[in-house]
């Protein structure tokens, strides 16, 4: 996690998600009575009854959509905070390895450097060094003598610089060994942490597959219902009520993560409902006409003695504005990659912290199929990959969003909990929560980011 985070935020995040999926898990206090089949049936004998009975289906199918996509959401929020964790592991983990080499390389150099100096010390003690004035007062031959004196002096002050790197570089690998241990200290209690978050969102997961579960074939029979009452199919009313519920307000707006990589945040449109584009690109700049300014014929003015000609000033077009920067183009064979690799996954199962081959989280899915396609986006994470883009000056803002860029979702910036792969004519396809397989979906709106990634 950047150091621009802070804690306290992202822990009330993820205590709120906490919460929210206990409550919902919990379930309501009163049991929802659906129609029956023979309702339906008796409500086709009259138009009226039809409708309202229709109205009355379509607004418990938003409802069990809402609720489950409250739960995905909680358990999605639950689900980064391990990925930030782990993040946070793997890099301690790497700063630990690193100083612990250190440390063992400033032992060698300080045991080599004292074995040097020791045996300076020693050379220096056979030189004669405890008998010098002795060997002053009786040696019969000065030259010997000042030879001997020369040599021990120099013994004497390479054994002094000996002494003082010895010295110095055991003071270095006691330091770096203290360093090491306060490195793996941290390590440690990151690494129970990441662990607690694993256990924490893995139970939330599966606490939110449990209760989805227990939801889908009341659903199920809804939409059939549905589908019999307005004369369609069950996969078109469920398309029609996810692009209902894909649009609903949140309240608080967009968010962009805090941190170096969160650009400003503009105005962000809401997707519309399926079978309509997304506004993926922006309106056409319209230049309004320039009208160029008249030509102006000063007077002419005779001095006394010249007469200057007459000068017809030439029509100045006041200069256009320049353009913005356009957002980098994907590259099509890149992104055609990706979103093949993706399309490939569909109806594979949803599984948190999945990285395939069957079995697939948001990020993960994200990740493989770019790699496929060559390109690095990120860590396992959807605020790793939000952060790494950012990084990488590849955010443009959703008004200009393309085939192949990549969604992202947050509830207040603290994480990005959920990201997505953009396909086109508002839909992307997503690994989205448990119990749902990887699908194609219209794109939501709500806690939706004001940019997007785009990786090529």
């Amino acid at each position: 996690m950047p150091a621009h985070h802070r804690p306290w935020r992202a822990l009330t995040v993820v205590v709120s998600a906490g919460l929210v999926l206990a409550t919902l898990v919990a379930g309501p206090a009163y049991a929802v009575e659906y129609p029956s089949w023979d309702d339906v049936q008796n409500a086709r004998q009259n138009q009226t009854a039809t409708a309202a009975t229709a109205a009355r289906i379509e607004g418990m199918l938003v409802s069990l959509e809402n609720e489950a996509a409250k739960l995905g959401r909680a358990a999605q929020i639950k689900g980064e905070s391990y990925n930030v964790a782990r993040g946070a592991l793997d890099a301690a983990s790497s700063t630990s390895a690193r100083l612990d080499a250190q440390a063992q390389d400033a032992a060698a150099r300080a045991e080599q450097s004292g074995r040097r100096a020791g045996q300076i010390i020693a050379q220096l003690a056979r030189s004669g060094g405890a008998n010098l004035s002795v060997t002053l007062m009786t040696s019969p031959h000065v030259d010997d003598l000042l030879g001997s004196l020369a040599s021990m002096t120099r013994l004497t002050e390479q054994s002094a610089h000996l002494l003082a790197e010895a010295n110095q570089d055991r003071n270095v690998a006691t330091a770096s060994k203290a360093q090491a241990t306060a490195a793996e200290a941290a390590r440690k209690s990151l690494a129970d942490d990441a662990k607690a978050a694993f256990d924490d969102a893995s139970d939330a997961s599966k606490a939110v597959a449990a209760k989805i579960a227990d939801q889908q074939e009341a659903a199920d029979q809804l939409y059939a219902q549905l589908a019999t009452l307005k004369g369609t199919t069950a996969d078109l009313e469920r398309q029609y009520i996810e692009g209902k519920t894909a649009t609903r307000p949140t309240p608080g707006g967009p968010v962009a993560p805090t941190g170096p990589a969160a650009p400003t945040t503009p105005t962000v449109p809401t997707p519309p409902l399926p079978g309509t584009p997304l506004p993926g690109t922006p309106p056409p700049v319209v230049v309004p006409p320039v009208d160029s300014p008249p030509v102006i014929t000063p007077p002419v003015v005779t001095p006394p003695v010249v007469t200057p000609p007459v000068v017809t000033p030439p029509v100045v077009t006041p200069p256009t504005a320049p353009a913005p920067a356009p957002a980098p183009a994907p590259a099509p064979s890149t992104v055609e990659a990706a979103i093949a690799f993706a399309t490939a996954q569909l109806g594979d199962r949803y599984q948190y912290g999945g990285y395939g081959p069957d079995d697939w989280d948001c990020s993960g899915l994200t990740k493989a199929s770019y790699a496929k396609a060559g390109v690095y986006i990120g860590a396992h994470g959807s605020t790793s990959q939000y952060r790494y883009l950012g990084g990488q000056g590849r955010l443009v803002p959703i008004g200009q969003i393309q085939r192949g860029d990549l969604i992202f979702y947050s509830e207040d910036g603290s994480y990005v909990y959920h990201t997505a792969i953009y396909v086109g004519g508002g839909r992307m396809i997503e690994a989205q929560y448990e119990g749902v397989p990887v699908k194609i979906a219209p794109v939501r709106s709500y806690d939706l980011m004001s940019h997007v990634g785009r990786p090529a």
